[in-house]
């Protein structure tokens, strides 16, 4: 068996053993799952004890502090997730693969290969990509058998096989229908055939309340539908908007304007949202389709060295996928019936839509026009004009009310020194003839912030991306680097300050674990200035080396919290923050380590996703083995993280000197766990 090796000193483990408990700064409290996602038909596998549950948005609090201890168990405070039995394959969320694919390519195992080998630099990337397209656990002697969990390959076999969800939208650990799973809310129902039950996923972006309802929101696929022998579903990702408990579920549908193919199968997202402050509506951002990308484009279809149904090789037509378009205004059975236009690609817009939460009705709302705005502030065309493989891409990824405006962040795309296109942060400032009573098409002014795609003649950056921002006018958001810097391609996170822009990475100069070269992901922001996300928790080599073990984590950007000791700039691993000493115990702290932590409200209670060891990690350090190494004994669980008044904070024991443990634990797995379930946001 081939043996990794992780660092412990010997110093870490008489530590561990000797520590002695106390309170600390956060209490965890997991997430039960009610049992019945397992419950489903999965390709006949048997899924329990490994599907996987993740953290991702917080119910928003009012004038609650947790940290006075008063919040018990968090109980008055919804956490809504998602289930995974296995690898997503490309993210649900994203408009388009890892935020930076706009040539829309990343389709099967040699383009997963490419993306890795030139942004993340592993020397696994083959199996790094196997493991996308053909699931998790797939057979590594036989990739071709289907005994994988998710992948990408099972939703391009839909088309002949039909699909099985991979995902579930969760409250407090209990699955919640979308609009999706009702044939009625669909358009062309004739045409499509019969709804197919568990075929959509769906994933939660956030939670807003609206006076006494609490409203979800976030990013389902569409079912797929049988009609004739073959199953087709008609479109992608479309945002939703709804109550927590999904009685009242409204879809947001692309832009009015849009072409016929991108009416009929755009795809649409929903990011953020708040209540209009004026009227009773809801302001919910995202991004919707407006046109179809660049078609005539073999590379937008899987290799038929990959994709196969029943081991036999399929190759698809670039011929069939260009006249989709023409399907589309005029036939639409032959839209649905050909299996490459379940291939289409769309441009994508920063959109609003006003939504009326007692019935669900909404408006496509563009945000702002396509300008070059950092050149000759001429329109931007959906192709881009020196590479019309490339398709422009915005959205909106958050928004907040400061000083009664609403103020809307993500990205947009630069035609970069007239060159080519590229996605850059964006803040969106409402223009002084916006109506919030009556919203138009462009009624905010983007603005890039952070660091230039281009340094000199040299490309820096794949991408920019605000993902957050508050009432304090606070925005956070991540820098992808083209290159490799500290032997890893890292994404820095940053800080930006839209009162006095100023703008400020989150590197050593704040604290030492923003280390050179560490990648994160900064998820949220409250209103207390308080940031939390995910960060590298080791130094490891990425570039031709190993994925680096990730961790949670809270950066105080405001001042002191009080009863607590975060500090005014202090930043902490999630996991010191949760250690209370004690080693061993049914669900106690040393039970869990936290990968990531995707919400924040103002009490302080933030929503994450830890690994869990029954009974207790062998020992306190961060990258502890569960049952001395054994194999696929640790499970993916959602928790919430609750203040304790006055706790203390403990650091865990580093690790220093090396110890074998087992390659196949799911300690090991938790390596790539982020990766597989790609970025994350709330609001």
């Amino acid at each position: 068996m081939q043996q990794k090796l992780l660092k412990l000193s010997t110093l870490a483990i008489l530590i561990a053993g000797v520590t002695s408990a106390h309170a600390a700064v956060y209490k965890i409290v997991e997430v039960e799952a009610d049992g019945s996602v397992d419950a489903i038909d999965y390709y006949g596998k048997t899924t329990n004890q490994r599907t996987e549950y993740y953290g991702q948005a917080i119910k928003p609090s009012a004038s609650e502090n947790c940290f006075d201890g008063s919040c018990g168990n968090g109980d008055a405070y919804t956490l809504v997730g998602e289930s995974r039995f296995g690898a997503s394959g490309l993210e649900y969320r994203d408009e388009v693969a890892y935020i930076s694919d706009i040539l829309q390519e990343i389709n099967d195992v040699s383009t997963l290969e490419s993306y890795c080998k030139n942004n993340l630099g592993f020397n696994t990337c083959l199996t790094w990509a196997e493991s996308r397209y053909y699931g998790t656990g797939y057979n590594t002697e036989d990739v071709r058998d289907e005994s994988g969990f998710g992948g990408l390959l099972r939703e391009q076999q839909a088309f002949r096989n039909g699909y099985t969800r991979n995902s579930f939208l969760l409250k407090d650990g209990a699955p919640v229908k979308t609009f999706a799973e009702t044939s009625g809310n669909y358009d062309n129902v004739s045409n499509l055939g019969t709804l197919k039950e568990n075929s959509m996923n769906s994933v939660p972006n956030g939670i807003v309340t609206d006076g006494s309802t609490d409203v979800v929101y976030g990013v389902t696929s569409a079912a797929y539908f049988a009609k004739d022998g073959r199953f087709a579903r008609p479109f992608t990702k479309r945002g939703f908007v709804q109550d927590i408990d999904g009685t009242n579920s409204a879809q947001l549908l692309p832009p009015e304007s849009a072409t016929k193919l991108a009416t009929a199968m755009g795809t649409s997202t929903a990011w953020g949202a708040v209540k209009n402050p004026s009227n009773s509506n809801l302001l919910v951002v995202g991004s919707a389709s407006f046109t179809e990308s660049y078609l005539d484009d073999s590379r937008k279809l899987p290799s038929s060295n990959n994709l196969h149904i029943g081991g036999t090789d399929v190759g698809l037509s670039t011929d069939k996928l260009k006249n989709c378009p023409s399907q589309a205004s005029s036939d639409l059975n032959g839209l649905f019936n050909t299996w490459e236009c379940q291939f289409t690609m769309f441009s994508n817009d920063a959109y609003l839509w006003t939504v009326n939460p007692a019935d669900g009705k909404s408006k496509a709302i563009r945000i702002a026009e396509r300008k070059n705005t950092s050149n000759d502030g001429n329109t931007l065309p959906a192709q881009d004009p020196d590479e019309k493989r490339r398709s422009y891409q915005a959205s909106a990824r958050s928004i907040a009310v400061v000083d009664s405006k609403p103020i809307i962040v993500g990205y947009s795309t630069e035609r970069v020194s007239n060159d080519y296109y590229a996605q850059r942060a964006t803040i969106y400032t409402p223009k002084s003839t916006l109506n919030l009573a009556d919203v138009k098409d462009d009624q905010w002014t983007p603005k890039f912030i952070g660091p230039t795609i281009k340094d000199g003649d040299k490309r820096q950056f794949t991408y920019t991306m605000a993902t957050d921002i508050n009432t304090n006018n606070k925005v956070i958001g991540v820098a992808k680097l083209d290159r490799a810097e500290s032997r890893a391609y890292a994404e820095r996170m940053f800080i930006y300050d839209n009162n006095n822009s100023s703008f400020k990475y989150l590197d050593n100069s704040i604290n030492g674990i923003f280390f050179d070269g560490s990648n994160g992901y900064a998820a949220a922001i409250n209103n207390k200035d308080m940031v939390v996300g995910k960060l590298d928790a080791e130094t490891a080599n990425q570039v031709d080396g190993r994925q680096r073990r990730q961790r949670g984590f809270l950066y105080n950007a405001g001042s002191q919290i009080a009863n607590s000791p975060l500090n005014a700039g202090g930043a902490w691993f999630l996991d010191d923050l949760t250690n209370d000493g004690v080693t061993k115990g049914n669900k106690v702290a040393n039970s869990y380590r936290i990968a990531e932590a995707g919400d924040i409200n103002d009490a302080g209670v933030i929503s994450a996703t830890a690994i869990y060891c029954e009974g207790g990690y062998d020992n306190l350090s961060q990258g502890a083995t569960c049952q001395n190494g054994a194999k696929n004994v640790e499970r993916v669980v959602a928790v919430k993280l609750v203040p304790i008044k006055d706790g203390q904070i403990s650091a865990r024991p580093a690790e220093e000197t090396q110890i074998k443990r087992n390659g196949s634990s799911l300690g090991m797995l938790a390596l790539t766990l982020l990766g597989w379930i790609g970025f994350r946001r709330r609001k």
